[in-house]
């Protein structure tokens, strides 16, 4: 003969342990998760920073050399093409975005127009990116 009341909590007893054990299991990964994220969130923004650096020692050149030549973007780039972007609040998102596009579009009037000829709307370009690139760096490090 079953004892209906022993097997109920017995049951009971179990699904509780395995939701349990689940949870506990769930719990940990996204806190290992969280973890792994900010750690990437804070080595790619170390990487943004320096590459935003780079570029305004790379405008000073340009403009005290006159040597135009165009930005590279792909620490952006690659920050984009791996989905890590999404790390990140909107609005560092959306002004770094503007940052590099802006290089994209210096970049654009080079290749198209080149450099002789072309220097004062260069220059006016740079101009911009350099701003845009300082207001980039102080959200960085807000």
């Amino acid at each position: 003969m079953v004892d209906w009341d022993y097997l109920l909590v017995e049951s009971v007893i179990l699904a509780a342990m395995i939701f349990g054990a689940i949870y506990v299991e769930h719990w940990n990964y996204r806190r290992v998760q969280k973890n792994e994220n900010n750690i990437v969130r804070k080595k790619i923004l170390l990487l943004i920073e320096e590459d935003l650096v780079r570029k305004l020692r790379f405008i000073k050149e340009s403009d005290q050399y006159k040597d135009y030549k165009p930005f590279f973007t792909d620490v952006w780039d690659s920050v984009i093409l791996s989905g890590k972007q999404t790390l990140f609040p909107f609005d560092i998102i959306k002004n770094l975005e503007h940052t590099y596009s802006w290089m994209k579009y210096y970049n654009t009037e080079l290749q198209q127009k080149g450099p002789i000829g072309n220097e004062q709307i260069l220059k006016d370009l740079l101009i911009e990116i350099k701003k845009t690139t300082e207001l980039s760096l102080d959200v960085l490090k807000t």
